[in-house]
């Protein structure tokens, strides 16, 4: 029992311990799975350090068999010297076969998204929005929302 436990315990530090992870946060906040469409979500990070090239990837979640082929979002971003970019985002869920294009396990897929890559990442504060903009008053089957923002190797 305690060899399996060490095991366990030993697999699940070092497979969650990525150096190269900048800021990581997934939001759960999302009632009866439906993200609404005028619920634009923020993310705030304080980045300590000068980091070299980063990508800045969307993380979504949503119910398999998404029934939408693609998603339109739009990312807002502003960095540490008060600038800010608007980027249009088409977010990619189903494959041309009708099959999830993330990594699914169950009825819980995961896609992950690049939206920019800074050749630089300054110290500072940086602040992300997410906004949704599907033509209808929600988007159903969502299970959340995230940014990860990862070292380039």
């Amino acid at each position: 029992m305690k060899a399996k436990f060490f095991l366990f315990a030993l697999v699940f530090v070092l497979t969650s311990c990525n150096k190269n992870i900048v800021y990581d946060e997934f939001n759960r906040d999302f009632t009866d799975n439906r993200w609404e469409s005028k619920d634009v979500k923020f993310f705030e990070f304080e980045n300590k350090q000068s980091e070299g090239a980063c990508e800045l990837k969307l993380h979504f979640g949503h119910i398999s068999r998404f029934q939408f082929k693609e998603v339109p979002l739009e990312a807002e971003i502003t960095t540490p010297d008060g600038k800010t970019e608007k980027i249009t985002v088409v977010l990619n869920l189903v494959d041309d076969s009708g099959e999830d294009i993330g990594d699914c396990t169950g009825d819980i897929c995961d896609v992950f998204q690049t939206i920019k890559i800074f050749d630089k990442l300054e110290q500072g504060k940086y602040t992300i929005t997410i906004k949704n903009k599907f033509e209808g008053p929600y988007l159903p089957n969502v299970l959340g929302l995230g940014i990860l923002l990862e070292k380039q190797k």
